[in-house]
């Protein structure tokens, strides 16, 4: 059942079952209190009776025409419990003077109490109410029957029934109208997420709801543009890595089918032997990244905090890459703050930061000098490495912390980088707690910071063992 109808069918049952229970709970007040009013009424007309019978009065002649007055039944009991007359109307048998009626009613009267007592009334049917007081000269009772009331009665219920029908047109409108309310948005909803589960993230139109609806829906807005924003992520990272192991794939496939079917000479297999061994290596880099960066966002590694002296970490650092630096006429230098001399973090993300920071600096640097450098602040430290490179263009900045995002891809496939150590970088960072940075200048050097708090507030919950660690020798050899 659809859920507009489930809703239906839901307020209007609701609706039937608060009409029949008002309608119930009113006429049984509206009878009690009816009948209530007429006691209190007879009670008064039965002392007006009663002042009225004295000595010198003849009791059936007040009994008759009080009788007639009231339309009902008018007895006169003595206080020894006979009748000293009873009168009715419509020709109703009335009892002989002298009798004892026997009544709890007049028991109660004669007690000096007004007693109360109604009864069916055999024939005719319906029921009787009875009113007996306490007189000088005995009781006096007044009865009536209730068809009368039983008219009021029934004319009220007709009532009740007839404006419970038309409340309950006007509830089936309006709970008609209340749950097409509820349920389009809903509907709406469920259409939007069926199409995100169909990748079809195309803008959808405006869900207007109000409260927590509305809020899911704007929730799911922002779902969806987040979806597609990861969709598109997801496209050009399989694009990227497909470019990048199908380059170095067709070159090592090409240069070893070259050497099996052909005998080059012997200085054209080395050199076919090291393009291979180069481009094997460039892959074998971009699986262990990809590797690494999988762990680290998937939780899958945890930093261990350590006290980890910075100069040991950029010394390891230079001594693999120093070979590439001098091919290349560069020269690396470190300018660390006393103050920081020391970090609190794990030693294998502080050296693969530095690593990546200044490997990714060597390849994008012809001539001058790149700089590791640390500032101390007060809540931490920032490791970060200055080039005089050829810098970044200011729209490509902002995403050059995504994997395998590239500012210049032809040159940067060239020399080697999987694109995806800045990815890194900034995820370690993140898993202390950091954060990264990055000022770049066209022409002039690029300059890149990762920031580690000094008290390190792991991401991650999962224990397992780290990754293993950027393997300097493979970098080296790619950045030369």
């Amino acid at each position: 059942m659809k859920l507009v109808y489930r809703l239906l069918t839901f307020s209007l049952g609701l609706i039937t079952v608060l009409v029949m229970v008002v309608v119930v709970i009113v006429d049984t007040r509206l009878q009690e209190r009816i009948i209530a009013e007429r006691a209190a009424e007879l009670g008064r007309e039965a002392r007006l009776i009663a002042s009225q019978w004295t000595g010198d009065s003849d009791p059936y002649t007040i009994a008759q025409n009080a009788a007639a007055a009231v339309g009902g039944r008018v007895s006169l009991v003595s206080p020894g419990g006979a009748i000293v007359a009873d009168a009715a109307t419509g020709g109703e048998p009335v009892s002989p003077a002298g009798t004892s009626p026997g009544r709890p009613e007049i028991a109660k009267a004669l007690g000096g109490e007004t007693g109360i007592a109604t009864e069916a009334t055999p024939g005719i049917g319906g029921h009787e109410i009875y009113v007996a007081i306490p007189a000088t000269r005995g009781a006096v009772r007044v009865g009536v029957h209730t068809r009368t009331l039983d008219a009021i009665f029934d004319t009220a219920r007709r009532d009740l029934v007839t404006a419970g029908f038309f409340a309950l047109a006007w509830a089936f409108l309006l709970a008609l109208m209340f749950a097409r309310y509820v349920s389009r948005p809903i509907i709406q909803l469920r259409d939007v997420a069926a199409a995100l589960a169909r990748r079809e993230f195309g803008k959808h139109p405006p869900i207007d709801a109000p409260g927590e609806v509305g809020d899911l829906a704007e929730s799911l807005e922002h779902l969806s543009a987040r979806l597609e924003s990861l969709e598109n992520m997801r496209r050009d990272f399989i694009a990227n890595v497909s470019h990048e192991l199908c380059s170095p794939l067709t070159i090592a496939s090409g240069f070893a089918i070259t050497l099996a079917n052909q005998d080059p000479p012997p200085e054209a297999r080395k050199q076919f032997a090291r393009a291979i061994v180069s481009n094997t290596t460039r892959m074998q880099r971009v699986i262990d990244d990809m590797l690494d960066l999988s762990r680290i966002e998937s939780g899958g590694w945890i930093p261990r905090p350590e006290a980890v002296a910075l100069q040991n970490a950029v010394d390891e650092v230079f001594e693999s890459l120093g070979p590439a630096a001098s091919a290349k006429g560069i020269a690396l230098v470190s300018t660390l703050d006393s103050a920081s001399a020391t970090v609190q973090a794990d030693r294998t993300a502080v050296r693969q930061i530095v690593a990546n920071l200044t490997e990714n600096a060597l390849r994008h640097t012809s001539t001058g000098r790149i700089e590791v450098f640390s500032e101390s602040t007060g809540d931490g430290t920032w490791i970060g490495v200055r080039d005089t490179g050829e810098g970044i263009a200011p729209h490509h900045l902002p995403r050059i912390f995504e994997r395998l995002y590239r500012a210049d891809k032809g040159r940067a496939r060239r020399s080697g980088g999987s694109g995806l150590g800045l990815a890194i970088v900034k995820h370690m960072a993140e898993a202390h707690g950091g954060r990264v940075a990055a000022q770049s200048e066209p022409g002039i050097g690029t300059t890149i910071r990762a920031f580690l708090p000094l008290r390190p507030e792991t991401r991650h919950d999962v224990s397992i063992a780290s990754p293993a660690p950027l393997n300097l020798d493979s970098a080296a050899t790619s950045a030369s």
